[in-house]
């Protein structure tokens, strides 16, 4: 057990180490927010007479890989764990797939903070709502406001975990009691001198709604304790709570509301993320470096001429300069010849061309997306079009997996949440299977086996899977599949109308006179073989009628 004087020091020397290893990042991950944000030479040593121009390739990266992640709506699928007999897990599956279907744009959020920065986090907190299902919220949170054990070889190893947060005077008091804080401005991670600027010796004048605390709330794991300190009350030298940490697993173990997303990771510390962008932002800078030198190139491309000294006029080189179409301009026939000589102007190197070309190689080496699927027209095969989208489809398929991972982790957190906001006897209404369900806390509080739907899914490997199926399907129904269940299948795959399942039986039509000489009745479609030929024996027959043969 730790003393109140013992935590503070740890949160203390947490918050030290936390804050140097990303005052240290913060350079490197401004010019990948710049980049991202189309403001690349935003603090960059350019001179001020040059024009510059920037590309968009950097937003394009990584909206490609959202594209490529959200196939659909996020869901889980959720089972009863055989061990236990409490829950309902159909009903635990309908609450979570609600609550992931509204925060969708929370989860996309944090996909990209998590491939412009090295990770990002998804952060669950309780609400003030009378509605049992909407008592929880989430947020995505960059990295640099979460406090990870780096020394932790999982996530689910860390000794402790915290988020660094800023709360207003009045949340400050209404939550922890009405006790002198040291109010401070509200200072952002990249611009932290403007922000301090803009509001010194100020503060006094401002409303206690424009005044903050920060907040350290520090889950530590080894003890089981939460402890929430601000160094903005008592000099720091005191913790604002202490309590057991709150969420619970179904056994009894601390768990944390924070869910990590990595998409990629240092081998040797499994903690510390890695950015998809830090990959490929050389070749951002010299593509932008080569575009600004271009544009500044051509503006200096211009058509010029030299001239005898004495042989025009002052009017007569006017008309010149003015380029007037059809002008006539008078001089001296004697000197007609020669009078005006255009100056030879070398164009640019088609060294640039290579180099830009070669830039554009190491930025599609430095993307796992294959170039048609971001709309670029190559000179590829079929064969080779489909090796590339199948590879594409699997690279993609571990960033999937890894989102896939998060929102599981999400959606067992937010089952405890619910389980541990709502009171005893508190009931929700919800639609299951197009009628309404009445939900308890009991449904609810159990363990359950949670599973991401889309399985790795992404809209490139979806692609591929619902071409092959409609390649496949004679095949398929010669194999014996009934056409009901391939129709069935392909109704899901392209999200079309359930409706369509419905199958409407055709009138019966009005029997044709027959010609003389044919059956009067004509084979059942019981008598049709698998391939929409008669029995030969029943073949037979109908020719040998008409004067054919057998």
């Amino acid at each position: 057990m730790r003393t109140n004087e013992q935590a503070v020091q740890l949160i203390r020397t947490i918050l030290t180490e936390h804050e140097d290893y990303f005052d240290q990042l913060k350079p490197q991950l401004k010019r990948f927010k710049n980049s991202y944000e189309n403001r690349f030479w935003e603090g960059q040593n350019v001179d001020d007479g040059m024009i510059r121009v920037e590309t968009a390739d950097c937003f394009s990266y990584v909206e490609g890989f959202i594209a490529s992640l959200f196939s659909r709506s996020p869901a889980v699928a959720v089972g009863k764990d055989p061990s236990m007999t409490e829950g309902n897990a159909a009903m635990a599956q309908e609450v979570v797939n609600r609550f992931l279907f509204e925060k969708r744009e929370q989860i996309e959020i944090a996909s990209r903070l998590a491939l412009i920065y090295p990770n990002s986090f998804l952060k669950l907190y309780d609400t003030k709502s009378e509605d049992m299902l909407e008592k929880v919220a989430i947020k995505a949170l960059p990295p640099w406001e979460v406090i990870t054990d780096m020394d932790a070889s999982s996530w689910d190893s860390q000794r402790f975990c915290g988020h660094v947060y800023y709360l207003t005077v009045p949340e400050a008091k209404a939550k922890f009691g009405n006790k002198e804080f040291k109010a401070i401005p509200k200072v952002d991670y990249f611009d932290t001198d403007v922000a301090k600027g803009k509001y010194n010796g100020k503060l006094n004048s401002l409303p206690d709604e424009y005044l903050y605390i920060q907040v350290v709330e520090l889950y530590d794991f080894a003890y089981d304790h939460l402890y929430i300190w601000s160094p903005n009350w008592s000099n720091g030298d005191k913790l604002l709570e202490k309590s057991q940490i709150p969420l619970r697993t179904y056994d009894d173990k601390p768990l944390s509301p924070i869910c990590p997303i990595y998409f990629a990771r240092k081998p040797e510390r499994p903690m510390c993320g890695l950015s998809a962008v830090a990959r490929v932002y050389d070749q951002f800078f010299e593509k932008n470096i080569l575009r600004t030198y271009w544009a500044n190139a051509v503006r200096r491309d211009s058509r010029q001429y030299i001239y005898k000294e004495g042989s025009l006029d002052p009017e007569a080189l006017a008309q010149i300069t003015a380029g007037i179409d059809g002008a006539m301009i008078a001089v001296d026939e004697q000197s007609l010849e020669g009078i005006i000589r255009p100056l030879h102007v070398e164009p640019i190197s088609t060294n640039f061309d290579r180099y830009l070309g070669q830039i554009e190689q190491d930025i599609n080496r430095g993307s796992i997306l294959a170039p048609f699927s971001r709309g670029e027209a190559t000179k590829a095969t079929a064969t080779e079009i489909t090796a590339l989208a199948q590879y594409s489809a699997s690279e993609i398929g571990k960033l999937a997996r890894e989102k896939d991972s998060a929102i599981e982790l999400l959606a067992r957190a937010y089952l405890r949440t619910v389980s541990l906001l709502c009171e005893e006897g508190e009931i929700a209404t919800i639609e299951i299977d197009d009628l309404p369900k009445i939900i308890t806390v009991s449904d609810l509080d159990a363990k359950f086996k949670i599973v991401a739907l889309d399985q790795s899914s992404t809209p490139l490997s979806d692609s591929i899977k619902k071409n092959n199926l409609i390649m496949l399907a004679p095949q398929l129904i010669q194999y014996g599949v009934p056409a009901e269940k391939i129709k069935e299948e392909i109704i899901r795959l392209y999200d079309l109308p359930k409706s369509f399942m419905d199958v409407q039986q055709a009138p019966p039509q009005p029997q044709a006179s027959l010609p003389q000489g044919m059956p009067s009745e004509m084979p059942s479609e019981g008598d049709i073989g698998p391939a929409g030929e008669l029995p030969a024996e029943q073949l037979s027959q109908m020719l040998m009628s008409r004067g054919g043969r057998a």
